[in-house]
């Protein structure tokens, strides 16, 4: 991640009554804050357990992105080798 052309924001993340902070760029720390809220249903304070299971399924759908971009490009670099070939 290139943060060296953006500034900085802090996104304080409470989990079981402890404070977290993140650094990052100002738009993903905006993306966060609105991802936080949801999960906290605004309150911006999550149980373990439910910070737990949020990381869980984003971490699942990360995979299942990753494996539909795997075979998109493995797609793509087929359709292009039969380009190559006519």
């Amino acid at each position: 991640m290139d943060l060296a052309n953006n500034q900085l924001k802090q996104v304080v993340i409470n989990v079981s009554a402890k404070d977290f902070i993140v650094k990052c760029s100002e738009e993903f720390a905006n993306f966060l804050d609105d991802d936080i809220a949801l999960l906290s249903a605004g309150t911006k304070k999550v149980e373990l357990k439910r910070f737990v299971d949020a990381y869980v399924k984003k971490t699942y759908e990360n995979y299942i992105l990753q494996k539909e971009l795997k075979k998109l490009i493995k797609n793509i670099n087929e359709n292009v080798k039969t380009d190559d070939a006519i």
